[in-house]
Protein backbone atom coordinates (compact mmCIF):
# COMPACT_ATOMS: atom_id res chain seq x y z
CA UNK A 1 0.00 0.00 0.00
CA UNK A 2 1.54 3.61 -1.07
CA UNK A 3 1.65 5.82 1.85
CA UNK A 4 -0.08 9.43 1.38
CA UNK A 5 2.22 11.81 3.30
CA UNK A 6 1.29 15.06 3.89
CA UNK A 7 3.75 18.34 3.75
CA UNK A 8 4.43 21.95 2.85
CA UNK A 9 5.66 22.92 -0.81
CA UNK A 10 8.19 24.99 -1.42
CA UNK A 11 6.36 28.01 -2.86
CA UNK A 12 2.96 27.00 -1.40
CA UNK A 13 1.67 27.28 2.52
CA UNK A 14 -1.30 24.55 1.86
CA UNK A 15 -1.19 21.06 2.70
CA UNK A 16 -0.89 18.63 -0.06
CA UNK A 17 -0.27 15.06 -0.50
CA UNK A 18 3.65 14.43 -1.38
CA UNK A 19 2.90 12.36 -4.26
CA UNK A 20 0.55 15.21 -5.95
CA UNK A 21 3.16 17.81 -6.12
CA UNK A 22 6.90 17.10 -4.51
CA UNK A 23 9.32 14.14 -4.23
CA UNK A 24 7.70 10.53 -3.26
CA UNK A 25 10.94 9.35 -1.27
CA UNK A 26 14.00 11.92 -0.38
CA UNK A 27 16.81 10.12 0.30
CA UNK A 28 19.86 11.37 1.82
CA UNK A 29 23.33 9.70 2.07
CA UNK A 30 25.06 9.40 5.92
CA UNK A 31 28.18 8.71 6.71
CA UNK A 32 29.05 5.64 9.67
CA UNK A 33 30.30 7.99 12.39
CA UNK A 34 28.65 11.31 11.36
CA UNK A 35 24.81 10.18 12.92
CA UNK A 36 25.11 13.74 15.18
CA UNK A 37 24.41 15.47 12.15
CA UNK A 38 20.94 13.60 11.30
CA UNK A 39 18.36 16.71 11.79
CA UNK A 40 15.89 15.99 14.22
CA UNK A 41 12.93 16.70 11.86
CA UNK A 42 12.92 16.78 7.83
CA UNK A 43 11.19 15.00 5.10
CA UNK A 44 13.67 12.47 4.69
CA UNK A 45 11.90 9.03 3.78
CA UNK A 46 15.13 6.98 2.79
CA UNK A 47 18.29 6.48 4.56
CA UNK A 48 21.61 5.65 2.77
CA UNK A 49 24.46 4.37 5.08
CA UNK A 50 27.70 4.94 3.52
CA UNK A 51 29.75 2.63 3.31
CA UNK A 52 30.45 -0.82 3.46
CA UNK A 53 34.07 -1.33 1.27
CA UNK A 54 35.67 -4.23 -0.71
CA UNK A 55 39.12 -4.82 0.60
CA UNK A 56 41.29 -6.65 -1.45
CA UNK A 57 40.17 -10.14 -0.08
CA UNK A 58 36.74 -9.34 -1.79
CA UNK A 59 35.37 -9.14 1.88
CA UNK A 60 32.80 -6.20 3.04
CA UNK A 61 34.52 -3.71 5.50
CA UNK A 62 33.76 -0.59 7.06
CA UNK A 63 30.39 1.23 7.01
CA UNK A 64 27.32 0.31 9.05
CA UNK A 65 27.06 -3.10 10.30
CA UNK A 66 23.79 -2.69 11.65
CA UNK A 67 21.47 0.62 10.98
CA UNK A 68 22.14 4.05 12.78
CA UNK A 69 19.74 4.53 15.57
CA UNK A 70 18.23 7.84 14.56
CA UNK A 71 15.78 10.38 15.77
CA UNK A 72 13.35 10.51 13.20
CA UNK A 73 10.88 7.25 12.89
CA UNK A 74 9.46 4.97 10.16
CA UNK A 75 13.16 5.50 7.79
CA UNK A 76 13.86 2.82 5.37
CA UNK A 77 17.80 1.89 5.85
CA UNK A 78 19.85 0.90 2.74
CA UNK A 79 23.54 -0.56 2.95
CA UNK A 80 25.61 1.20 0.54
CA UNK A 81 28.60 -0.84 -0.84
CA UNK A 82 31.66 0.66 -2.55
CA UNK A 83 34.84 0.06 -4.00
CA UNK A 84 38.32 1.59 -4.51
CA UNK A 85 38.34 3.80 -7.20
CA UNK A 86 40.46 1.43 -9.50
CA UNK A 87 39.78 0.18 -12.85
CA UNK A 88 42.07 -3.12 -12.50
CA UNK A 89 40.16 -3.87 -9.18
CA UNK A 90 36.28 -3.76 -10.48
CA UNK A 91 37.90 -5.65 -13.12
CA UNK A 92 38.83 -8.51 -11.03
CA UNK A 93 35.54 -8.05 -8.57
CA UNK A 94 33.33 -8.04 -11.08
CA UNK A 95 34.76 -11.32 -13.46
CA UNK A 96 32.91 -14.28 -12.88
CA UNK A 97 35.30 -17.03 -13.05
CA UNK A 98 37.69 -15.27 -10.16
CA UNK A 99 36.25 -16.43 -7.00
CA UNK A 100 35.95 -12.73 -5.46
CA UNK A 101 32.95 -12.09 -7.22
CA UNK A 102 30.73 -14.55 -5.27
CA UNK A 103 32.87 -13.64 -1.90
CA UNK A 104 31.55 -10.05 -2.73
CA UNK A 105 27.83 -11.23 -3.36
CA UNK A 106 28.07 -13.53 -0.16
CA UNK A 107 29.24 -11.22 1.99
CA UNK A 108 26.37 -8.13 0.69
CA UNK A 109 23.74 -10.25 1.56
CA UNK A 110 24.61 -11.16 4.92
CA UNK A 111 25.25 -7.61 6.05
CA UNK A 112 21.90 -6.60 4.34
CA UNK A 113 19.57 -8.73 7.06
CA UNK A 114 19.06 -5.60 9.34
CA UNK A 115 18.49 -2.95 6.62
CA UNK A 116 15.38 -2.58 3.81
CA UNK A 117 17.43 -2.25 0.71
CA UNK A 118 21.11 -2.87 -1.08
CA UNK A 119 22.87 -0.13 -2.90
CA UNK A 120 25.60 -0.95 -5.10
CA UNK A 121 27.86 2.30 -5.83
CA UNK A 122 30.84 1.41 -8.08
CA UNK A 123 32.04 4.12 -10.13
CA UNK A 124 35.82 2.98 -11.53
CA UNK A 125 33.95 0.62 -13.89
CA UNK A 126 35.94 0.14 -17.54
CA UNK A 127 33.89 -0.21 -20.74
CA UNK A 128 35.39 -3.36 -20.97
CA UNK A 129 33.61 -4.59 -17.73
CA UNK A 130 30.38 -3.03 -18.65
CA UNK A 131 28.75 -6.45 -19.11
CA UNK A 132 30.07 -7.65 -16.08
CA UNK A 133 29.18 -5.20 -14.28
CA UNK A 134 25.72 -5.73 -15.47
CA UNK A 135 25.85 -9.46 -14.70
CA UNK A 136 27.23 -8.54 -10.90
CA UNK A 137 24.35 -6.21 -10.49
CA UNK A 138 21.53 -9.03 -11.72
CA UNK A 139 23.77 -11.42 -9.31
CA UNK A 140 22.90 -9.66 -6.47
CA UNK A 141 19.61 -8.78 -7.09
CA UNK A 142 18.71 -12.53 -7.50
CA UNK A 143 20.40 -13.43 -4.05
CA UNK A 144 18.78 -10.63 -2.18
CA UNK A 145 15.29 -11.71 -0.54
CA UNK A 146 12.75 -10.47 -2.40
CA UNK A 147 11.84 -7.84 0.39
CA UNK A 148 14.57 -5.73 -0.13
CA UNK A 149 14.97 -2.96 -2.11
CA UNK A 150 17.44 -3.02 -4.72
CA UNK A 151 18.64 0.45 -5.93
CA UNK A 152 22.13 1.42 -8.28
CA UNK A 153 24.07 4.68 -7.88
CA UNK A 154 25.23 5.67 -11.22
CA UNK A 155 27.40 8.45 -12.46
CA UNK A 156 26.17 11.24 -14.22
CA UNK A 157 25.53 11.01 -18.35
CA UNK A 158 24.04 13.00 -20.65
CA UNK A 159 23.19 12.37 -24.24
CA UNK A 160 26.27 13.94 -25.99
CA UNK A 161 28.38 11.75 -23.51
CA UNK A 162 27.10 9.07 -24.15
CA UNK A 163 26.59 9.59 -28.39
CA UNK A 164 30.43 9.85 -27.55
CA UNK A 165 30.96 6.74 -24.84
CA UNK A 166 28.65 4.20 -26.70
CA UNK A 167 30.09 1.18 -25.17
CA UNK A 168 30.67 3.62 -21.37
CA UNK A 169 29.44 1.01 -18.59
CA UNK A 170 26.76 2.99 -17.13
CA UNK A 171 23.60 2.21 -19.76
CA UNK A 172 20.90 3.34 -17.60
CA UNK A 173 18.47 1.22 -19.56
CA UNK A 174 19.79 -2.23 -19.07
CA UNK A 175 20.35 -1.01 -15.55
CA UNK A 176 16.78 -0.17 -15.13
CA UNK A 177 15.56 -3.54 -16.10
CA UNK A 178 17.77 -4.83 -13.14
CA UNK A 179 17.61 -2.30 -10.13
CA UNK A 180 14.01 -1.14 -7.84
CA UNK A 181 16.00 2.31 -7.83
CA UNK A 182 18.52 4.10 -9.72
CA UNK A 183 20.39 7.00 -8.15
CA UNK A 184 21.35 9.54 -10.36
CA UNK A 185 24.92 11.32 -9.09
CA UNK A 186 23.76 14.66 -11.02
CA UNK A 187 26.88 16.41 -9.05
CA UNK A 188 30.24 16.94 -9.80
CA UNK A 189 30.19 18.79 -12.97
CA UNK A 190 33.00 20.58 -12.08
CA UNK A 191 35.27 17.73 -10.54
CA UNK A 192 38.36 17.73 -8.47
CA UNK A 193 41.48 17.83 -10.57
CA UNK A 194 39.55 19.84 -13.13
CA UNK A 195 38.26 23.34 -14.01
CA UNK A 196 36.52 24.87 -11.20
CA UNK A 197 32.79 25.91 -11.95
CA UNK A 198 29.73 24.87 -10.37
CA UNK A 199 29.03 21.43 -8.61
CA UNK A 200 25.87 21.08 -10.28
CA UNK A 201 24.42 24.15 -12.21
CA UNK A 202 20.74 23.67 -13.24
CA UNK A 203 20.82 23.86 -17.11
CA UNK A 204 23.81 20.82 -16.68
CA UNK A 205 21.20 19.33 -14.47
CA UNK A 206 18.54 19.46 -17.11
CA UNK A 207 20.17 18.00 -19.66
CA UNK A 208 21.22 15.22 -16.84
CA UNK A 209 17.54 14.52 -16.16
CA UNK A 210 16.37 14.55 -19.66
CA UNK A 211 18.70 11.90 -20.42
CA UNK A 212 18.05 10.14 -17.70
CA UNK A 213 13.92 9.88 -17.98
CA UNK A 214 14.94 8.79 -21.46
CA UNK A 215 15.87 5.23 -20.29
CA UNK A 216 15.05 4.65 -16.66
CA UNK A 217 11.62 4.34 -15.74
CA UNK A 218 10.24 7.42 -13.92
CA UNK A 219 9.05 5.46 -10.61
CA UNK A 220 12.87 4.19 -10.21
CA UNK A 221 14.29 7.48 -11.31
CA UNK A 222 16.07 8.90 -8.11
CA UNK A 223 17.65 12.02 -8.54
CA UNK A 224 20.94 13.11 -6.78
CA UNK A 225 21.51 16.72 -5.48
CA UNK A 226 24.46 17.94 -3.90
CA UNK A 227 24.94 19.88 -0.64
CA UNK A 228 28.80 20.84 -0.61
CA UNK A 229 31.38 22.95 -1.84
CA UNK A 230 34.69 22.38 -3.96
CA UNK A 231 37.46 24.70 -4.04
CA UNK A 232 39.87 25.14 -7.02
CA UNK A 233 43.90 26.31 -6.67
CA UNK A 234 44.20 28.32 -10.16
CA UNK A 235 48.18 28.38 -9.93
CA UNK A 236 50.39 25.67 -8.64
CA UNK A 237 53.18 26.17 -6.75
CA UNK A 238 54.69 22.81 -6.34
CA UNK A 239 57.29 22.19 -8.69
CA UNK A 240 60.68 21.15 -10.49
CA UNK A 241 63.35 23.36 -11.01
CA UNK A 242 66.54 23.65 -13.44
CA UNK A 243 69.26 24.62 -11.56
CA UNK A 244 69.68 27.81 -13.85
CA UNK A 245 65.24 28.34 -13.04
CA UNK A 246 66.43 28.54 -9.27
CA UNK A 247 69.42 31.28 -10.07
CA UNK A 248 66.70 33.62 -12.19
CA UNK A 249 64.15 32.81 -9.41
CA UNK A 250 66.63 34.46 -7.07
CA UNK A 251 67.18 37.52 -8.75
CA UNK A 252 63.65 37.88 -9.68
CA UNK A 253 62.43 37.34 -6.21
CA UNK A 254 65.31 39.24 -4.97
CA UNK A 255 65.90 37.18 -1.84
CA UNK A 256 69.39 35.03 -0.58
CA UNK A 257 69.29 31.35 -0.40
CA UNK A 258 71.23 29.55 2.42
CA UNK A 259 73.79 26.30 1.59
CA UNK A 260 74.77 23.27 3.80
CA UNK A 261 76.97 20.60 2.47
CA UNK A 262 74.56 18.20 4.22
CA UNK A 263 71.20 19.30 2.67
CA UNK A 264 71.68 21.57 -0.25
CA UNK A 265 70.94 24.83 -1.06
CA UNK A 266 67.43 26.71 0.61
CA UNK A 267 65.27 29.60 0.57
CA UNK A 268 62.20 30.99 1.27
CA UNK A 269 59.70 33.18 -0.16
CA UNK A 270 55.86 34.49 -0.21
CA UNK A 271 53.12 34.86 -2.75
CA UNK A 272 49.55 34.94 -3.82
CA UNK A 273 47.54 31.90 -4.88
CA UNK A 274 43.92 32.58 -6.23
CA UNK A 275 41.48 29.83 -4.94
CA UNK A 276 38.22 29.74 -6.31
CA UNK A 277 35.05 28.30 -4.51
CA UNK A 278 31.89 26.70 -5.68
CA UNK A 279 29.29 25.66 -3.52
CA UNK A 280 25.58 24.99 -2.96
CA UNK A 281 23.40 27.21 -1.40
CA UNK A 282 19.48 27.56 -0.44
CA UNK A 283 18.65 29.15 -3.76
CA UNK A 284 20.43 26.66 -6.12
CA UNK A 285 19.14 23.68 -4.03
CA UNK A 286 15.43 24.99 -4.19
CA UNK A 287 15.87 25.25 -8.03
CA UNK A 288 16.91 22.06 -8.51
CA UNK A 289 14.32 20.44 -5.67
CA UNK A 290 11.57 22.42 -7.78
CA UNK A 291 13.17 21.05 -10.96
CA UNK A 292 12.92 17.37 -10.28
CA UNK A 293 10.13 17.84 -8.54
CA UNK A 294 7.94 19.07 -11.29
CA UNK A 295 9.12 16.53 -13.28
CA UNK A 296 8.36 12.55 -13.32
CA UNK A 297 10.73 10.96 -11.01
CA UNK A 298 10.43 8.80 -7.50
CA UNK A 299 12.37 10.89 -5.89
CA UNK A 300 15.45 12.83 -4.79
CA UNK A 301 19.01 12.03 -2.78
CA UNK A 302 20.66 14.37 -1.03
CA UNK A 303 24.80 14.07 -0.77
CA UNK A 304 25.08 14.01 2.33
CA UNK A 305 24.09 14.31 5.91
CA UNK A 306 26.29 16.79 7.41
CA UNK A 307 27.22 19.21 4.32
CA UNK A 308 23.96 21.05 3.95
CA UNK A 309 23.66 24.85 4.41
CA UNK A 310 22.81 26.38 7.76
CA UNK A 311 19.26 25.62 8.62
CA UNK A 312 18.60 23.64 5.32
CA UNK A 313 16.35 21.31 6.79
CA UNK A 314 13.83 24.13 8.31
CA UNK A 315 13.50 25.30 4.79
CA UNK A 316 12.65 22.48 2.72
CA UNK A 317 9.41 20.74 2.94
CA UNK A 318 8.64 18.38 6.53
Amino acid sequence: MKRIIFLLTLTCSTLIPLSAQCANEIWAYLYKGEEKYFPTTSPITDVACFSASVDGDGRLTGGHVTPPSLPTQNLRYHLVVTIPWNTTLAHIYLNPELPLRDRIIADIVERSKGFDGVQIDFESIDAADATNYLRFLAAVKRALPKDKLFSVAVMARWKEYRDANPTDAFDYASINMIADRVVVMAYDEHARGGTAGPIASLPWCQKIYAYAVQNIDSDKLIMGIPLYGRSWQKETTTRAFRNQEIWSDLNTRQVEATSSSSTGGHYTYSTRVNIDVYFENLPSLKAKMQLYESQPTQGIAFWRIGQEPLNFWGEIPK
